[in-house]
């Protein structure tokens, strides 16, 4: 129940959030305390087009199947401000690095260094035009109900 409510509203105050979970304010200033020491971040999500980040891209990237390759192009990617999401895949793809820039020529720019990385052999690149829907919290409340 406490993590439903923080995942709804994780600003409630401890005093709202006692009274909606049947515990005591100790209790609920307790297992927040615990969930931030196991690494739960209490964060803000912010509509990155407000920013001035326009644009969204997924590039996917094949890669060498070298370890020692990889692993040096992950800590690089892994650097990058303009990526957001890294994910190794299945499939023909090795790799899928999600994008935020401000405009083309950042997308360009970020390709270069990219494709410029040792293991990287081919990418390709899938630019969002329109998302109906980013939520991240509804496949975690449909498991904690």
């Amino acid at each position: 129940m406490l993590l439903r409510e923080l995942i709804a509203d994780s600003r409630q105050r401890i005093v709202e959030l006692s009274r909606k979970c049947g515990m005591t304010r100790q209790s609920v200033y307790n297992r927040i305390r615990k969930l931030r020491e196991r690494g739960v971040e209490f964060t803000v999500n912010l509509n990155p087009r407000e920013l001035g980040l326009e644009l969204r891209a997924y590039i996917l990237i094949t890669a060498d199947p070298n370890i020692r390759f990889r692993r040096e192009t992950d800590r690089i990617i892994r650097q990058f401000e303009e990526v957001s999401q890294i994910h190794y895949i299945l499939g023909r793809f090795d790799i899928i690095v999600e994008a935020l820039v401000k405009n083309i020529d950042e997308l360009r720019s970020l390709l270069r260094r990219i494709q410029e990385l040792p293991a990287v052999k081919k990418t390709e690149t899938l630019l969002v035009y329109e998302t109906t829907k980013l939520n991240g919290k509804d496949p975690l409340l449909r498991v904690l109900w």
